[in-house]
């Protein structure tokens, strides 16, 4: 069950350096010099925070059912 709520906390820290990433290209007007780089950069965070989300509650909904 330990390994669940790590798997949640993992999704959500990536949320948050998505979240601060995106931040911080609106703010610079972009990250990188190409902008097609900058939304790539942005986006594994996020896609990774739906990912671990997506995983740890399928286990979640496993292990209470």
């Amino acid at each position: 069950m330990k390994k669940i709520y790590f798997l949640l906390l993992i999704s959500f820290v990536f949320y948050t350096i998505g979240h601060i990433l995106w931040t911080l290209s609106t703010i610079y007007g972009g990250l990188f010099k190409s902008s097609s780089l900058d939304y790539a950069i942005i986006n594994i965070p996020f896609g990774l925070f739906g990912l671990l989300g997506m995983y740890a509650c399928f286990k979640l909904y496993k292990s209470k059912s």
